[in-house]
């Protein structure tokens, strides 16, 4: 797994690693990597617009490729993340949201965002204790 970061957010790196591994352990996922990208509110809302169509600042975008060896990037704005009550959980919540969509799974409808959202607060619990 490759983490880029390009702001000035101090990020544990080990514990995104630690968060993405859990999640493709208990899925069962083979080995392929991702990459994420850290990125301040201005990129992050010129992506959200560019290929989303969505002209404001989220936390969280995953890009996937599905190619050989490389399933997709996820990318994570701290700036919006930071406004939480807990840091760590909120970047572990996004990454936890980001993989699970590299994954396959989506929320287009309520009892989907109801299972992500399950799925969400069970990894989080198990990455946290």
């Amino acid at each position: 797994m490759e983490v880029n970061n390009l702001t000035d957010f101090e990020i544990d790196t080990n514990l995104l690693r630690k968060t993405v591994n859990t999640i493709f352990k208990k899925e069962k996922e083979e080995e392929k990597e991702i990459s994420i990208a850290i990125v301040g509110a201005k990129k992050m809302k010129e992506l959200n617009r560019i290929y989303r169509g969505k002209d404001y600042v989220t936390d969280v975008l995953s890009f996937f490729y599905n190619e050989k060896y490389f399933l997709g990037e996820i990318v994570i704005c701290p700036e919006k993340i930071k406004n939480g009550e807990d840091f760590t959980k909120e970047i572990c919540r996004v990454i936890i949201h980001g993989t699970l969509h590299l994954l396959g799974y989506d929320h287009p409808n309520d009892s989907d965002e109801k299972e992500m959202e399950e799925k969400e607060e069970n990894y989080l619990k198990a990455i946290l204790k």
